[in-house]
């Protein structure tokens, strides 16, 4: 496997005018297409990408189970390159969610993005939880085990001291909310979907993100991170670790036959899955926030 240092091609000023715009072939100067580990200068990993390291059959039995997990949704912010606000209601008044928006317009921007596996508490459900495609569509979910399981390995054979981390923060979670015997606790799958420049939120930062997708019909569509002028060119059956807290997006979706399709699944710890309570517990819980709230306004609160 080459091992590459890659230098530093841009500051944190350029970084960040580089924040939610989208990746361009410009962009980087090195493309790999090959097995290949990436550090940047000060001995930190960047980036490992194995070809074809995912059994076909494998990937192609996960898209088939997991392709209808992407759904519209106006809730991926600037990696949609959208501009993120809170919602205007009917009345006029500011609601209390973010929606995205395109940017300069009162326009909702809609990608097709899912999440399955389990998800912690946040502004839209303050309950740790089992995703809604898990719990309609376990069966299907099952079937994609192959592929996480096999991802899960090669994060542990490539990057070990990282898979070492994330796995003892998932052994530290309430087994209800753990993916199988892997470092993973939930899957971001999307499809036919260019992110914008972003930095990953929500995951566990001495991980790793776990990458794969599956291609049809598409002309090369490359990661790119903008701060080492370095693309890859991910193709189906590959395998991408990669620090998700590195500014990257994607160069542009172009359909090249009949039936177009990119559909990529990205793994990883969500950083708070620690705290979460066993379900009954974390029903109790919101119940007990409900009363309380209740009581504030019988109050007059």
């Amino acid at each position: 496997m080459k091992k590459i240092i890659a230098n530093f091609k841009l500051n944190g000023i350029q970084l960040k005018d580089k924040v939610n715009t989208f990746a361009k072939g410009t962009d980087y100067d090195t493309l790999i297409d090959y097995d290949c580990k990436v550090y940047n200068k000060l001995g930190e990993p960047v980036l490992y990408f194995i070809k074809n390291y995912i059994e076909p059959d494998i990937l192609k039995q996960a898209y088939d189970s997991m392709k209808t997990s992407a759904k519209p949704t106006n809730n991926r912010g600037s990696a949609s390159g959208g501009e993120r606000k809170l919602r205007i209601l009917k009345d006029g008044s500011v609601g209390k969610v973010s929606q995205t928006y395109i940017p300069g317009t009162e326009k909702q921007l809609q990608v097709l993005s899912g999440i399955a596996g389990y998800f912690d508490r946040n502004a839209h459900y303050d309950i740790c939880r089992k995703t809604a495609f898990n719990k309609q569509n376990i069966e299907k979910f099952n079937k994609a085990m192959p592929l996480i399981n096999s991802v899960d390995k090669g994060f542990k054979e490539y990057v070990p001291e990282r898979h070492k981390k994330q796995y003892r923060m998932m052994k530290a979670t309430d087994p209800n909310y753990r993916i199988g015997e892997t470092a993973f606790t939930t899957i971001t799958i999307n499809k036919d979907y260019r992110t914008s420049y972003h930095y990953d939120a929500g995951d566990y930062e001495k991980g790793f993100g776990n990458l794969v997708a599956y291609c049809r019909d598409i002309k090369p569509m490359h990661l790119v991170l903008p701060r080492y002028g370095v693309g890859v060119d991910l193709k189906t059956n590959d395998l991408l670790l990669l620090n998700v807290h590195e500014l990257h997006g994607n160069t542009e979706f172009i359909p090249d036959g009949p039936d177009p399709v990119r559909l990529s699944f990205v793994m990883y710890y969500r950083k708070n899955m620690w705290k979460c309570l066993p379900p009954k517990e974390e029903l109790k819980r919101i119940q007990a926030n409900q009363r309380l709230v209740a009581q504030k306004y019988l109050r007059g609160e």
